[in-house]
């Protein structure tokens, strides 16, 4: 037990739900967190608007990722997607199940998981999209550079206002609520990828058109 409430940022949801796992303790008004990861409408909505044509989104489930799976069903259909999951076991290999995602998939949507996306593994699943000219939508810009075709993310500066302004309110009596995304965010576009796949996007222009989207106007 802490004697202030704690509010924990920069890092993914799936960590955060495993320290409440781990610790026993319940989100609320003492322990909350501000996700570093994307909520899921958000990425299929970046989808949308860069491939309209684009309408099966491929997804490695990994241990952690996987408890995402209903959520990402239920936000692809309210968008008219269809989601093409693999589960990857921690013994199996992961491009056993990447061929059949680039097989049935328009899109293969990268989400944050530490058996399926790191260091060894994310050279050659960008170089099999590549190839196989399937764009991955990934969660960080540094993938977007190794080759991904796009991403959308938020910088630290923009998740340590939006923490700073939770932490001011909190300074002023109201509770910490409920775990949330970030408000604000950014996206990048590996234009040479974009080029090879015939595309002709703009990182800025994604971004305003997404935040205005959000924002309904």
């Amino acid at each position: 037990p802490a004697p202030a409430p704690v509010l924990c940022a920069l890092l993914p949801r799936a960590s955060f739900e495993r320290v409440l796992r781990e610790t026993g303790r319940r989100a609320g008004a003492s322990l909350s967190a501000l996700y570093l990861n994307q909520p899921l409408g958000r990425q299929l909505d970046l989808m949308r608007l860069a491939l309209p044509q684009a309408r099966r989104v491929g997804v490695l489930w990994g241990p952690e990722s996987q408890n995402n799976e209903s959520q990402l069903e239920s936000a692809a259909q309210a968008r008219g997607l269809k989601v093409v999951g693999v589960p990857v076991k921690p013994e199996e290999p992961v491009f056993n199940g990447l061929k059949k995602i680039l097989d049935e998939s328009d899109l293969l949507l990268a989400l944050a998981d530490p058996q399926i996306y790191n260091s060894s593994s994310i050279q050659n699943i960008l170089l099999a999209s590549f190839r196989a000219q399937v764009p991955m939508l990934a969660f960080s810009p540094a993938y977007v550079r190794a080759g991904a075709l796009m991403a959308v993310y938020s910088t630290p500066a923009q998740i340590g206002q939006q923490a700073g302004l939770i932490a001011r309110g909190v300074l002023q009596g109201q509770p910490l609520g409920v775990p949330q995304f970030p408000l604000q965010f950014e996206v990048s576009v590996n234009e040479h990828v974009a080029r090879s796949l015939g595309l002709k996007l703009d990182a800025g222009n994604l971004a305003e058109r997404l935040r205005r989207q959000e924002r309904g106007t």
